[in-house]
């Protein structure tokens, strides 16, 4: 599955709010867009990672002014929209899209919502290979030179799902003119009989391929009620990038001194 420019990917479930941050002694800071991400429910559970110390360069709380229209176009910020799906032709001041492949689609929500009325719902058909992606690209890409970004999400899994071959729902890609556009590292969900969890798995040049499992006890993803995803990405074509991913305030994976991006490629 490929697209012309990917940095985040949600497959295949609801998502209630997103954002990309910097950290404040980041110099040349990007303007954010006008949508400010909710945090309606974040001091309820361990302190948000994300609140601490950054500047919001985008955000999507999937309500558009109270008008999401057919396509979530938030996620299009600065502009709005392509209608393709893989591999559009895209319009120079688009900062991200919404691309389907195989059985799938994403589109806003009435059925749940984590503040206001709407979220995204992103589905699937497994019985042939599927993704729909909310992309961003503009922030990795402006940035690229100092990579070091923070991602918050906000999931909802209305049932407990059992993935047979691989379930991603982040992930992070890097187009290199020498070896194309493709993941690099991608947070996955499995499900061996206790509960859904998270693991990572990174591109193959890094451990080998082999996925990191969480250390010590295994968190679980919560059913019927939303959850909190949160990523600090530095990216590097040296060893000296750094992925660390909290779910819900818990610590998951904490990988430093790997390649996160292609040493001729960015993140976008």
């Amino acid at each position: 599955m490929t697209t012309n420019r990917v940095s985040l990917a949600l497959l295949g479930l609801i998502v209630a709010g997103a954002a990309l941050g910097l950290r404040h002694n980041v110099s040349g800071v990007l303007r954010k867009s006008s949508s400010v991400l909710k945090k309606c429910g974040v001091l309820a559970r361990p302190r948000s990672v994300f609140a601490q110390g950054v500047t919001v360069l985008w955000s999507a709380d999937m309500e558009s002014s109270g008008n999401p229209g057919e396509n979530l176009q938030q996620w299009y910020f600065p502009d709005c929209c392509d209608r393709s799906e893989l591999n559009p032709p895209q319009s120079s001041s688009n900062g991200g899209g919404i691309y389907n492949s195989g059985t799938a689609s994403a589109g806003p929500s009435f059925d749940y919502a984590h503040s206001g009325s709407y979220s995204a719902i992103l589905k699937i058909n497994t019985s042939v290979e599927s993704g729909t992606r909310l992309f961003r690209w503009q922030e990795p890409r402006l940035n690229n030179s100092n990579s070091d970004l923070y991602y918050s999400v906000w999931y909802y899994f209305p049932t407990t799902y059992t993935p047979t071959v691989y379930w991603n729902i982040l992930q992070w890609k890097s187009n290199s003119p020498t070896w194309g556009n493709n993941p690099m590292f991608n947070v996955e969900v499995n499900n061996r009989g206790s509960g859904m969890y998270l693991y990572l798995c990174p591109p193959s040049f890094i451990n080998g391929g082999t996925c990191y499992g969480q250390t010590g006890n295994t968190y679980y993803i919560p059913v019927g009620t939303w959850t909190h995803l949160e990523a600090h990405y530095v990216g590097s074509g040296l060893s000296t990038g750094h992925v660390t991913i909290w779910e819900d305030g818990h610590q998951l994976f904490d990988i430093a001194n790997v390649q996160t991006r292609y040493a001729d490629g960015d993140l976008g």
